[in-house]
């Protein structure tokens, strides 16, 4: 799964697995060595038991595997700070893949921000071409569904905010969504400190 920040990705893989067992990963830019200490931690976690004394993910993945007694998820999300920190990880990730999960009861889900490496990450000269059962892009709300949000709102006034804040659902939270009227947002939206105005100098 992919698609640009804020998009609604984690928010979504989290209601999917939700009444599934399941661990979920959040990478970091820290490296592959911390990050792999990290994971044990959730792994040890789900299991309530020791951490395994480990420093590998096919050895991470084959202990999960010895351990489960039903089907789980296990979801990397913002797998593309691994990526960007160590080259090596989708080749450690097609091994984890090809020789550990294959005929598993696993469901391995990887999540990322960044479009271009994601997209790379499925590319023909990548390890782990091949290897998925199937791809999501995540994009933004159409306004089909956009006036869920905002179901007290005129078609007009919908538009007008549609127009301003597209579909993206990190925006449409930070909006009032009952009595909303552009008028009593404009200092909100143009605030130096405001989320909107951050994240567009930032981008």
């Amino acid at each position: 799964m992919y698609g640009r920040r804020r998009i609604g990705k984690t928010e979504l893989l989290k209601n999917f697995v939700k009444d599934k067992p399941h661990v979920y990963f959040l990478c970091n830019k820290t490296g592959t060595s911390t990050n792999i200490s990290r994971f044990k931690k959730q792994v040890a976690r789900f299991f309530s038991e020791p951490e395994i004394a480990s420093e590998d993910f096919e050895e991470i993945f084959s202990y999960i595997i010895s351990r489960i007694k039903e089907k789980i998820v296990i979801i990397f999300d913002e797998f593309s700070y691994l990526v960007e920190k160590d080259d090596a990880i989708p080749s450690l990730f097609q091994m984890v893949v090809d020789e550990v999960l294959k005929n598993k009861n696993i469901m391995l889900i990887i999540c990322g921000s960044s479009i271009s490496m994601m997209e790379e990450l499925l590319g023909y000269k990548n390890p782990l071409y091949g290897r998925k059962t199937g791809h999501i892009k995540v994009n933004h709300l159409t306004f089909k569904y956009f006036k869920e949000f905002f179901p007290e709102n005129t078609k007009e006034e919908n538009i007008k905010t549609y127009s301003i804040l597209g579909g993206v659902p990190f925006y449409l939270e930070k909006f009032d969504g009952k009595n909303l009227r552009l008028k009593t947002q404009k200092s909100r939206f143009y605030q130096k400190e405001g989320c909107f105005m951050r994240r567009s100098i930032s981008s």
